[in-house]
């Protein structure tokens, strides 16, 4: 009888090892599609990694991001609620929600899952960029100025939050260096910015 025991727990270790390493083997495929812009093949491999370990936490969020991608707001915010209650210190999570909920142009609950975010981790400058984003939303023009500066202070080259930064100024009267922040972001490579330049900064 003991042998028995012994081989029966010794193939539930061997299933259990298969598994580990198959959903490894899919979560890492499913990165790779990611980041080459196959979102529906990326949720396929995610939804796998899902059925062998449920409660895996980057394995939500990621297939969050991919959903909203693909413009499935809602259902990635789904993923990222599920990520939350799994582990409630996961920062990307609630950056991620944050991202979804301001797609859906729902800006406060967006700000409320940035302020989160940033209360986990204040290190990273796309948190206060996207808050930036829904606090302009809003129309809080100097707060979102406030964010936008913050994200510049944590990496002096971000060009899309002197882009960003430059229409509250504007909308605030601040023409001059509404036009500076829109010649820096063009000088680190938006070209989208000469629109902006153009109409408001001759």
């Amino acid at each position: 009888m003991k042998q028995i025991l012994l081989l029966s727990l010794a193939l539930l270790l061997t299933i259990s090892g298969f598994a580990q390493q198959s959903a490894k083997d899919m979560f890492l495929s499913g990165n790779k599609k990611f980041k080459s812009g196959k979102y529906e093949d990326a949720i396929k491999d995610y939804d796998e990694v899902l059925k062998l370990e449920p409660g895996h936490v980057v394995t939500l969020t990621n297939r969050g991001v991919a959903k909203d991608r693909l413009l499935n707001y809602r259902s990635a915010i789904e993923d990222f609620t599920k990520a939350i209650e799994l582990d409630p210190a996961h920062a990307e999570a609630y950056f991620s929600r944050g991202l979804s909920k301001y797609n859906l142009k729902d800006y406060r609950g967006a700000i409320l899952d940035f302020d989160k975010a940033i209360e986990l981790d204040g290190t990273q400058a796309k948190a206060y960029n996207n808050r930036g984003l829904a606090r302009y939303g809003i129309k809080d023009y100097a707060g979102a100025i406030s964010d936008y500066t913050k994200a510049i202070s944590l990496n002096t080259k971000y060009a899309e939050a002197y882009y960003n930064r430059g229409a509250p100024r504007y909308n605030l009267g601040d023409k001059a260096n509404a036009c500076t922040d829109w010649n820096r972001a063009k000088a680190l490579g938006i070209k989208d910015v000469d629109h902006y330049l153009q109409s408001y900064c001759k």
